[in-house]
């Protein structure tokens, strides 16, 4: 059913040595699970940047709009 770890070295190393040519199939399944795992981490990496931003606001931008409300209030009189 499954190859396991030794399989896979046997296909790269022989008696001779390392094998210069090295045939990978990937089948149906391998890709659905590639491209599965690499939308995951996009969705994952959105997610914590997008917690990471609400979690830890920035504080140079609170200052700015603080200090631009005061030049507003000054203009108006």
């Amino acid at each position: 059913m499954g190859k396991n770890i030794k399989d896979y070295l046997d296909a790269i190393v022989d008696k001779e040595g390392l094998r210069t040519e090295v045939t990978i199939t990937l089948t149906d399944d391998t890709l659905w699970k590639v491209v599965g795992g690499l939308l995951a981490a996009g969705v994952g990496i959105a997610v914590a940047a997008h917690l990471l931003k609400n979690m830890f606001p920035n504080k140079q931008l609170a200052e700015n709009n603080e200090l631009l409300q005061g030049i507003k209030e000054g203009l108006k009189g």
